[in-house]
């Protein structure tokens, strides 16, 4: 047993398979938070009181390998699809066909970017202290690195997780190393699960009011309808859509047998995306910092300018019913 209330561990965990994870532990609040670097700086676990609470998937091998994305995946430099393998963005021409580490979706366009399963990244902060646990994580995105021809904008992406009380903050930064800015359309994609209750009896809310309208291959038209959702049980509803104009501080749940899970938009994810599938007993609540086909230009288009940087922040927080 230990008096401290933040711990950190570092070694592999059953989710990491044979890949290190960086591990922030909340003592009192039995919460615990695992990440891998080496494999595209991905949240592999989130248990509560000891059950999972992220959906397993196919596992690290499969996201690693073939960018099948489980747990909390990091997409960037871009999230969801490009509907086209050229796109134009902060005045540069970019054709990513045959880049490394870019993936197809299953009507061949290009999806959830090129850093999937990644290596590359340096951890340079890992600590507990009386307050908190903290891992921070850094990637030189440059012409070093094999993924550069299908983004060429040399970047800084640093990523930084605190556990604190019942929470897990993560924030991205995206920092110009260059003169020439860079496009921000990264996101977040965290699978969630509720263990040992049927899908049907999960609860989910979500604060979504904007839906943008989507063709038959999943691109966003640009036509914006208004959108509400009816909370109460899952039941054999389904959901995939993209919405805009997601102010800071809303927040979406997830919750039943007794456990609540909670993300909070709290900067810089102006879109979001909700999914819950019929073929996987998966929610997901997407931190999205751009719509899908982000530099198709349907939606308003964000860059980076040289010596700023862009912040954003999403927060999962977690309660369970006292027994």
């Amino acid at each position: 047993m230990t008096d401290a209330e933040y711990l950190v561990r570092r070694g592999a965990v059953p989710e990491s398979g044979e890949y290190e994870a960086y591990t922030l532990v909340g003592v009192e609040a039995e919460l615990e938070v695992s990440f891998v670097p080496d494999a595209g700086m991905v949240g592999c676990s989130l248990r509560s009181t000891g059950r999972q609470l992220l959906g397993g998937r196919q596992g690290i091998a499969a996201y690693v390998e073939q960018g099948k994305t489980f747990g909390i995946p990091l997409l960037a430099p871009w999230a969801n699809r490009l509907g086209s393998d050229v796109y134009t963005a902060a005045g540069v021409t970019v054709d990513v066909a045959g880049t490394p580490g870019m993936h197809r979706d299953g009507n061949g366009y290009p999806i959830h970017g090129l850093l999937a399963g990644s290596g590359g990244w340096r951890v340079v902060e890992f600590e507990a202290t009386s307050d908190d646990a903290r891992l921070t994580a850094e990637l030189d995105f440059d012409v070093h690195r094999p993924e550069f021809q299908g983004f060429p904008y040399p970047h800084l992406l640093r990523v930084g997780v605190r556990l604190v009380g019942h929470e897990v903050h993560v924030r991205t930064e995206i920092t110009p190393t260059a003169e020439l800015a860079v496009p921000i359309a990264f996101g977040w994609h965290p699978y969630f699960v509720i263990p040992d209750l049927p899908r049907g009896q999960w609860q989910l809310t979500l604060p979504f009011t904007r839906r943008a309208e989507l063709n038959d291959h999943n691109l966003p038209t640009g036509e914006v309808l208004d959108w509400s959702w009816d909370s109460g049980p899952l039941g054999q509803r389904t959901v995939d859509d993209l919405f805009v104009d997601v102010p800071e501080g809303a927040h979406g749940t997830l919750a039943g047998g007794g456990c609540s899970i909670q993300l909070e938009y709290l900067e810089g994810y102006p879109y979001g995306v909700a999914f819950a599938p019929a073929s996987d007993d998966v929610v997901a609540i997407e931190p999205m910092t751009a719509p899908t086909d982000p530099f198709a230009g349907v939606f308003p288009r964000r860059v980076v300018e040289p010596g700023d940087t862009y912040a954003a922040t999403f927060v999962i927080r977690v309660t369970e019913d006292s027994p």
